[in-house]
């Protein structure tokens, strides 16, 4: 994420300098002319960027492996070097920023989290698409529109996404019948998942009751699953559109970390203790270890669950489809729409840097193909940004994906301005503040005063 966890403390900066000169000769462009046109014949390297992060399987590379052998196979003068970087979430902002930075170092293709879009634009990291996707029709035929529109910045298109995804409630069967809750469980309020969690503590002792991530180690996912699940079903927005301000003080906003504070309350509490919760691990220790093992009631998260069970996952489960019931997260008092969700995904983009920028989107057109990036949508768990793919069996019929789909019809998204990332960031520190025993109300007053020094006290409004 641009300018998302950087820190100005020596270690990282020394570790980022290591970082770019080991990059230097592994995303040194290419050895021929540049300006992107191949007519002399010489070999050019492209390379591809992307996050690789846990155990394996690595769907990413798995993809990416068989692009390269059809580029290649029908591309002779050009070849592929795939760069997984090797970090989470965070260090993986920082360290693809850094390697963007410098022609030296920048990757052709970059994977890029959707909601960075607008921050690297402005910070010149990336090349508008728009004459390579006017003159691609399948994608202005294919390409869902919310799809299109989510990596639009400025009028300009700068990226194609490989997937998206929806937030619900995943919650465990099993425990809810030990506990004498209904196994066809849908909450209308928040006040019935926090009577759903309390009522498994009191009857179900050793499980978690349940897991809404927080606080700063697991940076957007705290933020997205975490914090906007909550704030999207009160009445007060985090931006307001209409007066294009950030809202930095609401009801919504205190109520929400509330609600935070309920669930982390140390005298009762309902959440993960701080050793898992506050974790760059707390995912994978949520995904593989305590819903499988079932020792998590509820678990707020995303649609890409089911990729850690399924054969081939890290962490294969086949129970997993009769255990494991789908609930749509409410609103706060379950005022209209009901329900909430949020969509984010992953796009690739062709760095500012690159040489080869015709080559580069001939290889990305080749990846987004419906048969290579369907086997992707459907080994990684992703919900397709392609029409078509909906169609494909193996995608149609993996367990979850009608439900997932019908969450589209009410998803919403992050606001993608450059000031996001760094506002990310607050919304984490005001979460751990409330974990560590910080009344809401001073919290959001922190949150105020950092907001309104990122943004601009003529960009910010209170509600």
């Amino acid at each position: 994420m641009c300018n998302r966890l950087k820190s100005t403390k020596l270690p990282v900066l020394v570790a980022c300098l290591t970082l770019l000169g080991l990059l230097l000769q592994a995303c040194g462009g290419s050895s021929s002319t540049p300006g992107g046109n191949n007519s002399s014949g010489n070999q050019i390297t492209l390379t591809v960027a992307f996050q690789q992060f846990g155990p394996p399987p690595y769907h990413e590379a798995e993809w990416w492996q068989k692009v390269k052998q059809q580029v290649e196979a029908s591309n002779p003068n050009i070849k592929l070097k795939l760069l997984p970087v090797v970090a989470d979430e965070g260090s993986y902002y920082t360290k693809i920023d850094l390697m963007m930075r410098s022609a030296n170092t920048a990757p052709d293709l970059v994977r890029e989290d959707s909601f960075l879009v607008g921050s690297d634009v402005t910070a010149g990291y990336l090349t508008p698409l728009d004459k390579y996707l006017d003159s691609w029709p399948e994608y202005k035929q294919q390409w869902f529109p919310s799809m299109q529109n989510i990596t639009t910045f400025d009028g300009h298109n700068y990226g194609v996404m490989d997937g998206t995804d929806v937030r619900l409630i995943w919650y465990n069967k099993d425990i809810f019948k030990k506990a004498g809750l209904p196994i066809d469980w849908q909450p209308n309020t928040w006040a019935d998942i926090l009577s759903a969690a309390n009522t498994v503590k009191e009857k179900v002792p050793g499980v978690i009751p349940m897991n809404l991530y927080s606080g700063i180690p697991m940076d957007e996912a705290s933020t997205m699953q975490g914090f906007e699940m909550l704030l999207y079903g009160t009445k007060d927005p985090l931006y307001n559109y209409d007066s294009k301000k950030w809202v930095v003080s609401s009801k919504g906003f205190q109520d929400s970390l509330d609600f935070v504070k309920q669930v982390y309350n140390p005298s009762k509490l309902l959440g993960p203790t701080n050793d898992i919760t506050l974790s760059t691990q707390a995912g994978n220790t949520v995904a593989q270890q305590l819903i499988p093992q079932g020792k998590l009631a509820i678990d707020i998260d995303g649609s890409w669950m089911p990729s850690n069970w399924v054969k081939g996952g890290a962490a294969e489960w086949p129970q997993w489809q009769q255990t494991m019931g789908m609930a749509k997260m409410p609103t706060q008092n379950g005022q209209d729409p009901k329900y909430v969700t949020l969509s984010g995904g992953w796009a690739y983009s062709i760095s500012a840097q690159s040489k080869h920028k015709d080559e580069a989107f001939q290889v990305l057109k080749a990846a987004m193909s419906k048969d290579l990036l369907g086997g992707y949508d459907v080994s990684s768990a992703n919900i397709a940004p392609r029409k078509d793919i909906v169609d494909v069996p193996e995608y149609k019929n993996q367990p979850g994906n009608v439900f997932f789909t019908d969450l589209v019809g009410f998803t919403q998204f992050r606001p993608g301005f450059p000031a996001y990332p760094k506002i990310s960031v607050q919304i984490d520190s005001a979460m751990q503040h409330v974990m560590s025993g910080q009344s809401s109300a001073d919290a959001m007053q922190a949150y105020d005063q950092a907001v309104t020094g990122i943004a601009g006290a003529s960009n910010v409004e209170k509600h």
